[in-house]
């Protein structure tokens, strides 16, 4: 279902029916038209929103992996670290402008996640059939399908879960280097520019740097 939205929104933006960046109204109302016919599901527009929110949180944290150098990027093939991103290429297209303006940015310690620890997903409310006896069969049949499109979502849920989990582990990896020049400032007994030095020197060097932070003040000095 997710996969169907995003493909609709995205003809949405190729066909200039979001100016200025933002999606009109009738965009939404058009889009849950298609899914609650398609899907034989009560879709509005406020659902479509809602999962908006969520593209857009997508977009969010792959935009922060897209910007820390180091953090194995591919742009070729839409990877990080191996992982491939399904439905890129529309989710750039249908959020990637509202990021770039600065509209709905988040980071990823902004990010609201439901008791499963996920980003919310589209709520959509099944149709009563006018007659349970003759429609219940393939009014199940239909569920079962709407089900299974609502995987997609869930899978790049998943995927962005895993965006983040990746993302957090990478800056928590960084060497803080606001917290190496403060600590190699503090030597007061020795040269500045003898400090000035040793900062470039173990800035250049990650695993020496880390480990003078680890030192005592006195071992610092040896």
């Amino acid at each position: 279902m997710s996969k169907e939205l995003l493909e609709f929104l995205a003809e949405e933006v190729r066909k200039g029916h979001r100016p200025n960046n933002t999606f009109r109204t009738s965009s939404f109302i058009d889009a849950a038209k298609m899914i609650s016919e398609k899907f034989h599901t009560t879709c509005i527009a406020d659902h479509v929103e809602n999962h908006m929110r969520t593209v857009r949180i997508t977009w969010g944290v792959i935009s922060q992996v897209r910007g820390r150098s180091g953090f194995g990027w591919d742009d070729n093939v839409k990877m990080y670290l191996n992982k491939k991103i399904d439905m890129y290429d529309e989710i750039s297209i249908v959020a990637g402008k509202d990021i770039a303006r600065g509209n709905f940015s988040k980071t990823f310690g902004d990010i609201q996640t439901n008791s499963s620890g996920q980003p919310s997903t589209i709520e959509v409310e099944p149709t009563k059939s006018d007659s349970a006896t003759s429609s219940e069969p393939r009014y199940h049949k239909k569920r079962s399908r709407a089900e299974e499109e609502e995987g997609d979502l869930r899978h790049i849920s998943t995927q962005l879960g895993e965006v983040v989990s990746a993302l957090k582990k990478f800056l928590d990896n960084q060497l803080d280097v606001e917290k190496l020049y403060g600590e190699i400032m503090k030597m007061d007994d020795v040269d500045e520019a003898v400090r000035v030095a040793a900062f470039d020197h173990l800035v250049e060097r990650e695993m020496l740097a880390r480990a003078f932070l680890t030192k005592s003040e006195a071992l610092r000095k040896l």
